[in-house]
């Protein structure tokens, strides 16, 4: 089967890696007649690189690995819906690149409608299985918050706090997940999954940024230092603005806000979690 990547990053690459290594024929950066097209850039990107290819793309299934949201505050599937028709499955989970890659015993969830078991089908092998979802909402805001999330976890083990306080914490964000997720429809099973649990508990470079936050450095220093900015970052921003426009209560949105954008004191931010 030809497969289209969007995105060579480095999850793109790992990604064209793998299903090239299970007998597929990948194009990375052009669509070149694909069966599917996988979208692997980064998730203010997705819409833009699949517009480069509006005239190429007919009936294809659509798979977005990106993690996040398109912008303003809007979830990806809202914004493709705007102009695209063709089926768009999500596709996330636990799966570091550089295992992937390697071929470690993996597993993702792949969320959408009609279509989805022969996409399993196709992709799925012995080292990485496939788990189906109809639950498109709830995977996806698990994804687009994963990035956030994981900065306030890594706040918390960078300031030095407990087992307990980990804990604690860690549990709340997924609570806090769960609650967002449900206001829009999702499935509470859902947050209990590989999208949700099984891929906050992975170390990031937004939970680094976090580590990094939680010792004292500042949002500047960091990006300076290590020359990136994490895409929590840029996700932390639309998903306030998106909790706001929806009235939806988010009081870990807002004090992890406060801690990265408006230097707000880690200590009094932990006293507001309840």
């Amino acid at each position: 089967m030809k497969i289209a990547i969007l995105g060579g990053g480095i999850y793109g690459s790992a990604m064209a890696s793998y299903l090239s290594g299970i007998g597929h024929n990948v194009s990375v950066d052009t669509i070149d007649g694909g069966d599917m097209i996988f979208v692997c850039a980064s998730s203010n990107m997705v819409l833009p690189s699949l517009l480069k290819f509006e005239k190429e793309i007919t009936d294809q299934k659509i798979i977005i690995c990106s993690k996040g949201f398109a912008g303003d505050g809007r979830l990806i599937s809202e914004a493709l819906k705007e102009k695209f028709i063709n089926e768009v499955f999500f596709l996330y989970g636990p799966t570091l690149a550089e295992e992937l890659g390697k071929g470690s015993p993996s597993c993702m969830v792949l969320a959408g409608g009609e279509g989805k078991e022969e996409i399993k089908k196709q992709i799925e092998s012995e080292n990485l299985r496939i788990d189906l979802s109809d639950d498109v909402v709830g995977v996806e805001i698990s994804a687009a918050l994963k990035n956030v999330m994981t900065i306030l976890i890594g706040i918390v083990e960078g300031a030095g706090y407990g087992q307990n306080t980990k804990a604690y914490v860690f549990t709340k964000t997924i609570q806090e997940t769960k609650d967002i997720g449900l206001a829009l429809g999702g499935k509470i099973e859902t947050f209990l999954g590989l999208s949700c649990i099984g891929d906050f508990s992975l170390p990031s470079r937004n939970r680094f940024l976090g580590i990094e936050l939680g010792k004292g450095y500042k949002l500047e220093e960091i990006v300076r230092e290590t020359n990136y900015t994490p895409a929590g970052v840029y996700a932390l921003k639309d998903a306030k603005k998106m909790v706001e426009k929806l009235g939806i209560d988010a009081p870990l949105i807002r004090v992890l806000y406060k801690i990265v954008f408006e230097n707000y004191s880690i200590k009094e931010a932990i006293k507001e979690i309840d």
